[in-house]
């Protein structure tokens, strides 16, 4: 990165704008598409990073370009909803009021997606993911469970270690051991071992905290380079772990 970006405080800014893009997709984005890409494309990914997500969100669906483009959508989504009114546009209205900042309605538009459709996938995980941005674990826990019954594959396992954690937060110790148990047998996410390893060390059993954390850190270490560097923050995040044990 550094032939990138040079040195000098214009580098200095340029990282830490980078960087700052990178927490920001950590903390906002549950699809993980937008992470890759800000690793892959570096500053690039940064700056379509904030142009495509960060300053919509911020300026409530305002955008740098078109002002008015959420707007719009909003307006067809709810046009859709109320003349078509089936499960995928009350979707596609949440999933547009959720990149607005709007919550409550974001969360009613997936309620009224579910009513119809209580299996949806993608609506179960709007709804779950509106809960979990209101601090609602019992109501994301309830949604969460229904779609990893569903379909335990969706987003590539991100949301059965979203379950995971909420199981974890939610201190049900021994469902998130069994749900993770399950988990392992189609996915290694390092942060699921992160997990595993914190409900452990909760449950006072050290040496199943050590021993997830080491399987976690050998897993990620003997991956090929794009694999370790993308999960290298999970490795540091282990090391840190391991010497609090």
């Amino acid at each position: 990165m550094g032939s990138l970006l040079g040195f000098g405080p214009l580098g200095l800014l340029v990282t830490a704008f980078w960087l700052w893009m990178i927490y920001d997709c950590v903390q906002h984005e549950r699809d993980r598409t937008w992470l890759w890409l800000l690793i892959f494309l570096n500053v690039m990914g940064a700056v379509l990073y904030f142009i495509a997500r960060y300053w919509p969100r911020t300026q409530g669906g305002g955008g740098l370009f078109g002002g008015n483009r959420l707007r719009d959508q909003l307006w067809q989504a709810e046009a859709e909803a109320k003349n078509i009114g089936k499960a995928h546009q009350f979707i596609k209205l949440g999933d547009i009021l959720s990149q607005m900042g709007d919550r409550e309605r974001a969360g009613t538009a997936y309620a009224q997606a579910l009513a119809k459709e209580p299996r949806n996938t993608k609506a179960l995980w709007g709804a779950a993911s509106v809960a979990l941005e209101i601090q609602d674990g019992a109501t994301a826990q309830q949604h969460l469970a229904t779609l990893v019954a569903v379909d335990p594959d969706f987003l590539y396992g991100d949301a059965s270690v979203t379950y995971a954690k909420v199981l974890a937060d939610r201190h049900e110790g021994e469902k998130a051991i069994a749900h993770l148990n399950e988990h392992f047998k189609r996915w290694s996410h390092p942060e699921a071992y992160l997990v595993l390893a914190q409900v452990h060390q909760y449950q006072g059993d050290r040496e199943a905290a050590k021993e997830a954390i080491e399987t976690m850190i050998m897993k990620v270490k003997s991956s090929p380079p794009y694999h370790y560097r993308k999960n290298q923050r999970y490795v540091k995040q282990g090391e840190k772990l391991l010497r609090s044990l």
